[in-house]
């Protein structure tokens, strides 16, 4: 092999700036994503489920006494087979039970769903929730 050729060869096995680039750019990313999933990993705790429910009047042509329902997770598990109770009252009575049951909750979120009371809505009327039981999977 003649140095010509040599030269030409290693010539041509030179990076040019923009292979620079994107093998720069490409390994900042793969660090970042490296270094953030473990810095998850290190700070993760866990925890139990924290569940909560909210009842909003929601009425609608059929259904005048429908309310929607927001089931919230604030715990570090997820929770599964959730149950709550939701208690009608009028005027300080309490009228009317009903129940809502949820296949899962995951961690940090919010699940909706609605219930439905007999009778019309009235001004007077509140809603009391109550979680009765839930499992970890």
């Amino acid at each position: 092999m003649t140095v010509e050729k040599k030269d030409k060869q290693n010539s041509n096995d030179q990076k040019n700036w923009l292979e620079w680039l994107v093998f720069g750019v490409s390994l900042f990313l793969l660090v970042g994503i490296l270094g953030y999933l473990l810095y998850q990993t290190i700070q993760h705790k866990p925890g139990e489920p924290d569940i909560y429910a909210e009842a909003m009047a929601d009425p609608s042509e059929l259904a005048p006494n429908r309310y929607l329902v927001s089931i919230f997770n604030k715990g570090g598990a997820t929770a599964e087979e959730v149950v709550i109770e939701f208690k009608l009252y009028k005027s300080g009575a309490e009228k009317e039970k009903s129940e809502l049951s949820v296949a899962f909750v995951p961690k940090d979120s919010e699940s909706k769903g609605w219930i439905t009371f007999s009778g019309k809505l009235e001004t007077t009327d509140s809603v009391a929730t109550r979680v009765i039981s839930y499992k970890k999977p």
